[in-house]
């Protein structure tokens, strides 16, 4: 008799449930794997078509359709086992592609609407939820869009960070070509550093989204190069003991009072005070005049000669400043001695918390003393390779000076109850001035608004007199003085014009109507700024022994950075080709100005050590290789290897930014890579050029054209910007048009370029550095071993 199978309710025993495949690593077997391993190890195919399985015919997997189908012109459909339907083989694929056509269409009229001021409601997407197989079936696909050379780079450049756009799925990709502008998303782990602003229309060009910079593809985050003290605490150390760094959240525990500052923080001894007191009043207060040096100096003895002194908030924040300032200088610029950086390191952010830790009441207090004490703090925020904190303080002491009026006239002012002296009136201006100096640069650099226009403030710029003839009585005008703030007078005039610049080229909502006119209007509104300058006093600066000779450097820097933002290919918002061509030259030649004047910055060893400079480097070094890759048919043998030479210039110099970051040679490292591959395919474009013109004059019996003459730039000195370097001029297009006018260089990828480095022949190699010399357990004499200090507080736009 048969045995039956019991049924579920008769009592007997189930059996046995197959138990489920064990998991790997808290995820799901991937059982689509073990098929596809099966498919192509089988020489079957997977599921023959409608026709083939009718007639019994062998059928094969072509994605196109089957051979046999092909063959007798039919379509090759499969029907689907679980739905029924079918559909002509590779229908599924066809439709991705136009899925992902549509979407890149629709964003791009999104983004042409948006660049016309027109409100465009965002697209509600429809986003299925794919089950765990579903999501692990796609990954293979979007694995597959990966270049070869993506594991080999990925082991040999762990510390580059490179854009999750360039290996990502097709609507990711389109983000980073030229046709699209999206702010980048929020980054987690920057408080305070991201980039909230305008996104370049050709992000390949280069783009600056506050600490990162995507580089003709690649993104490269200055906050992964730079000083370890920055990294943000760890959670479960900070609630058992304060953390006195300079990361942003230390910050604001210390601020605001979440965590008790430094207790019992001595001063210094009186001749390393002195020191570092001659030193702030030499290379910082010269560019942010703060401070008044004998008001300063008296302050200063009574802390170290009265005991019965109290000193007010004010008055201790100040003093405590200028050693936390001097101090973080001494650690940027002797990175030699690895000791004693770690020592002034530490005194450095003892003193800065030890003075943060009073800004409770100095934002109760309201007066000017405690906004100088403030503008104080900004300053040495804004020497910090990091820029959250200093946007936070900057932006919150520039409103308490507009509340307590400094960007007022004095002569707007009603008869006051109190007579206000001459020293106040002249530390109101200058106050005002310094702060509106840095509010400029940080928000700048992050892309967000400007706190004021022009016509918000009235307030006169500071009269040029020596601090030492100017008193609460008035200005001695007996005695013949020498103003020592004369280049911190310079920004002060060429602030309005950027204020300018970002509130039009840079705002979120721009005019493509107006575009061309607001550039040249601020073209012409620099090159007077320029040559409203004295040339007798840069060229007494020039020629002088001391640290002033790196004045006239900096001035110059201020224009060309300013016309390099102007005129950058990515901000363009014109089609007009023979505008853009302009732009792109003049970008050229003011790159290479740049790298002139930071080549003698850097022989003085006077490079400013913070993330706002290297961003303009990077800036200039993009701009330097897209251009010679738009003009490569007119690029020249000479011309390639002064190319060569102006990259490993550049090299050199990012190795010396990366030591004043913190982050010895990584930063040049990451920007060898676009350097090196760029250089490599203009190489083979120069090779093959060369061998077609060898071909045609042999073919047509043609003279050898004649080696061309290697020109050599001309000097930069206050020659406005009128000149022309020897890089090469546009005379044909090799770009790919983007909607706003932009153009993507045609060598770049999608996906951006390969990050693997390769060397073409006669490249530049490793570059070799001076041993550091022998440590040194004093203060050094200078805060940059013997050569002239740097300016810390040199303004940078």
């Amino acid at each position: 008799m048969s045995l039956k199978r019991p049924a579920q309710d008769d009592g007997h025993a189930s059996p046995p449930i197959k138990a489920p495949k064990a998991r790997v690593d808290g995820f799901q077997a991937d059982y689509s794997k073990d098929v596809r391993k099966k498919i192509v190890s089988s020489n079957r195919t997977g599921q023959a078509c409608d026709r083939c399985r009718i007639r019994k015919m062998r059928c094969d997997d072509n994605p196109e359709g089957c051979s046999p189908c092909m063959q007798n012109q039919s379509a090759c459909k499969t029907t689907d086992r679980i739905t029924g339907r079918a559909a002509v083989r590779g229908y599924v694929q066809n439709v991705e592609r136009r899925l992902e056509h549509l979407e890149n269409y629709s964003r791009e009229l999104e983004d042409r609407l948006t660049s016309l001021g027109v409100d465009v409601k965002p697209s509600v997407e429809y986003r299925s939820q794919p089950s765990v197989q579903h999501q692990e079936y796609m990954e293979p696909r979007e694995q597959s869009l990966r270049p070869d050379w993506h594991d080999t780079a990925h082991s040999k450049h762990t510390n580059t960070r490179y854009s999750s756009a360039s290996f990502d799925s097709p609507r990711r990709l389109s983000q980073t070509d030229g046709s699209v502008s999206r702010l980048p998303d929020f980054r987690n782990g920057l408080t305070g550093e991201n980039y909230l602003g305008v996104s370049s229309g050709n992000t390949l060009v280069s783009s600056i989204r506050g600490t990162s910079l995507n580089v003709l593809g690649m993104e490269i985050d200055l906050a992964d190069y730079m000083h370890a003290d920055l990294d943000e605490p760890d959670p479960s150390d900070y609630e058992k003991k304060p953390v006195y760094n300079k990361s942003y959240y230390a910050f604001i525990l210390t601020a605001f009072s979440a965590k008790p500052r430094p207790q019992q923080i001595g001063l210094p001894s009186r001749e390393e005070g002195m020191k570092c007191a001659e030193w702030f009043f030499k290379v910082v207060n010269p560019y942010l005049p703060v401070l008044h040096r004998p008001s300063f100096t008296k302050l200063f003895n009574k802390m170290y000669d009265d005991p019965s002194f109290e000193p007010s908030p004010a008055e201790e924040v100040t003093v405590h400043c200028v050693f936390a300032i001097m101090l973080w200088q001494f650690v940027v610029r002797n990175w030699e001695n690895p000791v004693q950086q770690a020592d002034f390191n530490r005194r450095s952010n003892l003193h800065y918390h030890y003075a943060l830790g009073f800004f409770r009441q100095l934002m109760a207090s309201h007066t000017l003393q405690d906004v100088q004490a403030m503008a104080m703090l900004c300053i040495h925020l804004r020497a910090l390779p990091k820029p959250g904190a200093c946007w936070m303080m900057t932006s919150t002491t520039l409103n308490l000076a507009i509340e307590l009026g400094l960007h007022r006239s004095m002569r707007s002012w009603a008869a006051a109850s109190r007579k206000i002296s001459v020293l106040e009136i002249e530390l109101r201006k200058r106050i005002f001035w310094s702060l509106l100096v840095i509010h400029i640069i940080i928000s700048g650099k992050l892309g967000r608004p400007m706190a004021l226009r022009e016509e918000d403030y009235d307030v006169e710029l500071p009269q040029a007199v020596d601090d030492n003839l100017l008193s609460e009585d008035g200005i001695d005008t007996s005695k013949e003085g020498k103003c020592e703030f004369l280049v911190g007078m310079t920004s002060f005039e060429f602030e309005p014009i950027c204020i300018d610049l970002y509130n039009n080229i840079y705002a979120v909502k721009r005019s493509p109507q107006t575009y061309i006119e607001t550039v040249l209007r601020l073209e012409s509104r620099i090159q007077r700024y320029v040559d409203s300058w004295d040339v007798d006093q840069l060229r007494e600066w020039s020629s002088a022994d001391d640290m002033t000779k790196v004045y006239p450097l900096y001035i110059r820097m201020w224009p060309l950075e300013f016309r390099l933002l102007l005129r950058h290919p990515s901000l363009s918002l014109t089609s007009s080709i023979e505008f853009n061509n302009e732009s792109l030259s003049i970008c050229m030649d003011i790159s290479k100005q740049i790298l002139i004047t930071i080549k003698q910055l850097q022989a003085w060893k006077s490079l400013d050590s913070n993330w706002q400079t290297g961003a303009l480097f990077v800036l200039a070094i993009s701009t330097t290789l897209f251009g010679h890759w738009e003009r490569r048919d007119e690029l020249t043998l000479a011309g390639f290897e002064e190319l060569k030479e102006d990259m490993k210039a550049w090299l050199s110099i990012m190795g010396d930014m990366g030591r004043l970051l913190g982050s010895g040679r990584r930063l040049e490292q990451a920007v060898r890579v676009p350097i090196e591959n760029t250089l490599l395919l203009l190489s083979r474009h120069l090779a093959s050029k060369t061998a077609s013109s060898a071909l045609a004059s042999t073919d047509q019996k043609l003279s050898p054209e004649p080696v061309p003459e290697r020109i050599h730039p001309p000097q930069v000195i206050n020659e406005g910007f009128r000149n022309h370097l020897s890089y090469p001029k546009s005379t044909a297009q090799s770009t790919t048009p983007t909607p706003n006018g932009n153009r993507r260089p045609s060598y770049v990828p999608e996906n951006g370029l390969p990050v693997q480095p390769v060397h073409p022949p006669g490249s530049f190699h490793t570059y070799t550095y001076p041993e550091p010399p022998p440590q040194q357990a004093s203060l050094p004499s200078q805060p940059y071993l013997s050569d002239p200090a740097p300016p810390p507080g040199s303004i940078a736009f």
